[in-house]
């Protein structure tokens, strides 16, 4: 058992010792306790598998002088007991997430429009999080009592209130992190470290830092599928202007993870049903996509299903078929009401409905009828 006093000490201690080397003296403290597996970092290079909208913007007016020397000596790290958790984001993560919040006070519709189209000012950067699926963390905006960047708390894509300034909030983070891997119990300690490493799984939902295929840049959407082998487990084409899946992506057999985000989809084809071992569906940010092909009933092995940003105003019944589905992501479609295939999804575990114009009621009724699911709404 790491000592309390102990940990509150070093996470305190300031005068002529940096804020990174308190880190570092943290993540020492980590290692010991739990292994090497509590603690680490991302590359800088890390990039994600798809940008929520294609105007990027510059995060440097937000970033205040002491997080930069914090990350300059650093880098980009991460803690984890496996219950508690904290991890920088690196550039690109972070102009991601950044993408994917809210506004305090401005309705989303607004919000997506000015993004889409490259005239929004931002006005937060996401830095650190928690929670990559809810987007929960922390980021970098203006204080509401003047123009000094303070820190603030986001919960479920939202800017909800100020946390004071970065040097402040890092010492209280390490300060509570410290008190949480002195407050495991003995059961804990004694356990191995499968839940341990990496916590906002940043790196599994990155592009490969060494791209093995080079894609065509003529030949349309069949030869984009043409430049892959029929065996391949993955295909990551976020951002491709597709504009259509050929009828031939029902050949890929093998396919376990299929990443069509920003890539211009308006339908499907009924071929998709046919990959019987696809786990993970990304169809995120396809605006133009309004519905799905009942052949998704098929898909018995999926897991995943990411819809978000799309323009989906129902789903079809066929899809409460899937009896290993456990996450699904609805946030910012267009739908108005609660599709009835929902209720029949027992296996789901988490369901993200934010920014959809569902009633209330009907939210209700569906955690009502899956207990077990975590319902996430605005």
């Amino acid at each position: 058992m790491v000592a309390k006093k102990a940990v509150k000490k070093a996470a305190r201690k300031s005068g002529d010792t940096s804020r990174a080397k308190e880190w570092k003296r943290l993540e020492k403290q980590f290692s010991n306790a739990l292994g090497k597996a509590s603690m680490g970092g991302y590359p800088a290079e890390l990039e994600p598998r798809g940008m929520s909208f294609e105007h990027a913007f510059d995060p440097s007016p937000l970033l205040p002088p002491d997080y930069l020397q914090f990350v300059k000596e650093l880098g980009y790290r991460w803690i984890t007991t496996g219950e508690t958790a904290l991890g920088f984001l690196p550039p690109r993560w972070m102009l991601n997430l950044s993408q994917q919040m809210g506004e305090p006070g401005r309705k989303w519709e607004a919000v997506r429009a000015e993004r889409e189209a490259g005239t929004h000012t931002y006005r937060f950067v996401m830095f650190a999080s928690r929670d990559i699926n809810d987007v929960n963390g922390y980021c970098f905006g203006k204080s509401e009592d003047g123009d000094a960047l303070v820190v603030w708390n986001v919960e479920d894509s939202l800017p909800e209130s100020e946390l004071g300034p970065f040097s402040t909030w890092l010492e209280q983070e390490m300060q509570a992190l410290g008190e949480a891997l002195s407050e495991l119990d003995e059961e804990r300690e004694d356990a191995d470290d499968e839940e341990l490493g990496e916590p906002l799984g940043l790196e599994g939902e990155s592009l490969e830092m060494a791209v093995a295929v080079k894609l065509p840049k003529k030949g349309g959407a069949e030869g984009v599928l043409a430049a892959f082998s029929r065996t391949e487990k993955e295909l990551t084409l976020n951002g491709r202007k597709l504009g259509t899946l050929p009828a031939s992506i029902g050949e890929f057999s093998e396919l376990e993870r299929l990443w069509l985000g920003s890539t211009g989809l308006k339908q499907l084809p009924g071929e998709l049903g046919r990959l019987g071992k696809l786990k993970r569906l990304d169809l995120s940010f396809n605006r133009e996509l309004r519905s799905l092909p009942p052949e998704v009933g098929q898909l018995q092995a999926l897991e995943s299903l990411n819809l978000k940003n799309t323009g989906l105003t129902s789903l079809p019944e066929e899809l409460g078929r899937l009896e290993r589905l456990t996450f699904l992501d609805l946030q910012a479609t267009e739908l108005k009401s609660l599709p009835a295939c929902l209720f029949q999804m027992k296996s789901l575990k988490t369901l993200d409905l934010y920014w959809t114009p569902i009633p209330p009621e009907e939210i209700e009724r569906l955690r009502q009828a899956l207990p077990d699911c975590k319902v996430g709404t605005l």
